[in-house]
């Protein structure tokens, strides 16, 4: 058998015990540099310029909604919406000023809806920055990427219980926090733990690189509160950085979000063995399949883009709005999905209106009766090419990827 190749990348005291091995992580740098290559030519030849701003405009949404949920925000997606349509027209307005102005006392969802504002805006102005991530890469650009984060956060200890302040803008001075039952660097090496891992970065400029980076930053804890975020927002800007997602057409942080006990468990583990390989694993699973998802909601638009154009009512639309997102369905599926909307009789009805429009097609597998939206879609073989390759290196791909 032969011997695993253990690699510590990193020396200062509390990083140096974090170590990982290579050959054992399934996912590759070319990987990951092949399907960015393989999306941007996709783009330029199927996406029209209407669904690009579309996928553009939501990826910084939910993006930065997700962000917010790593900090266990109660902020729902409409509510989000809201901040982020507030944020596109008036990113300087204070509400919370507003607020205190009329002696009213702030609330959770006041700092919720603080929170998210604050990273929205400095997700957005730092998306729109031309000059490179890594010669802006320094303690102080980290520093204030945290003030302009936690901006004002600070004034809710006096508003809501078991509060834990972030002193924004300066690196954690206590040795209190804890992370489930790791114990973080202590606070006196944070400053020279950022500046190597700002240094390896700078040297080491691959997607496997950028995750450790993540990975050693976390472990660090360099902040007493808003850790996540910082980490989540600079991996976004180091991968574009070294020039992948150059569109801003997805953020890993969504997939995070969407798969919030495994991101939990991979870097819990990571940081309990101070074994980097949980978390870069993940990280590299993440950007592959949300490079796929980009694919997966283009086909989606079409789907939807086509039942506009054919006029469907919106009874037929509501039982067969399922195939949208998946290429095909069982009719018991959609008659689960249907409960509780129509009959079963009636249901029946309207799948057969919608084939003797042409707009669904009907398969029959024995027993089994299948439908498909009955518009050919090129780039649904991509992503079942796309699906295939990543499925021997992947221990899982989400059902709603598989069943596109």
């Amino acid at each position: 058998m032969t011997d695993i190749l253990i690699k510590h990348p990193f020396t200062t005291a509390h990083l140096s015990k974090f170590y990982y091995a290579p050959e054992t992580i399934n996912i590759t740098n070319e990987d990951i540099f092949q399907l960015d290559r393989e999306l941007t030519m996709y783009e330029q030849v199927f996406i029209n310029p209407d669904i690009e701003k579309s996928l553009i405009g939501k990826n910084e949404l939910l993006a930065s909604f997700a962000i917010s949920k790593a900090e266990n925000s109660q902020l729902t997606l409409k509510e989000a919406r809201d901040v982020y349509e507030l944020v596109t027209t008036h990113p300087d307005y204070n509400f919370i000023s507003q607020k205190l102005q009329t002696k009213t006392n702030l609330t959770q969802k006041d700092y919720d809806q603080l929170e998210f504002f604050n990273i929205v805006r400095s997700f957005r102005l730092l998306n729109q920055q031309n000059e490179s991530v890594f010669k802006l890469l320094s303690t102080e650009f980290i520093l204030t990427l945290h003030q302009q984060l936690t901006q004002g956060l600070d004034i809710f200890k006096d508003y809501l219980p078991a509060f834990t302040v972030y002193k924004s803008g300066k690196w954690r001075d206590n040795d209190a926090i804890r992370v489930d039952s790791y114990t973080p660097a202590p606070f006196v090496e944070i400053p020279a733990g950022v500046v190597e891992l700002i240094d390896y970065v700078k040297t080491h400029q691959t997607p496997l690189d950028i995750a450790l980076f993540h990975g050693g930053l976390y472990a660090l804890h360099p902040f007493n509160n808003g850790n996540k975020r910082v980490c989540r927002i600079l991996e976004h800007l180091l991968l574009r950085g070294i020039g992948i997602n150059p569109k801003n057409l997805y953020s890993t942080s969504y997939y995070y979000h969407l798969e919030k006990e495994r991101y939990y468990k991979h870097l819990l583990y990571s940081l309990e063995k101070y074994n980097l390989n949980h978390l870069t694993s993940f990280i590299l699973e993440s950007i592959a399949l949300s490079i796929i998802s980009v694919l997966k909601t283009s086909i989606e638009v079409k789907r939807k883009e086509f039942l506009d154009i054919h006029e469907v009512s919106e009874s037929t639309r509501s039982v067969i709005n399922p195939l949208i997102k998946r290429n095909e369905a069982q009719f018991k599926h959609l008659l689960k999905n249907s409960k509780g909307k129509v009959a079963r009789q009636t249901l029946v009805t309207y799948l057969q209106r919608a084939v003797n429009q042409g707009v669904l097609t009907r398969r029959e597998e024995g027993k089994r009766v299948f439908y498909h939206i009955n518009t050919p879609i090129t780039e649904w073989e991509i992503l079942k090419k796309w699906i295939n390759r990543l499925r021997p290196k992947l221990p899982y791909i989400p059902d709603d990827i598989l069943l596109a």
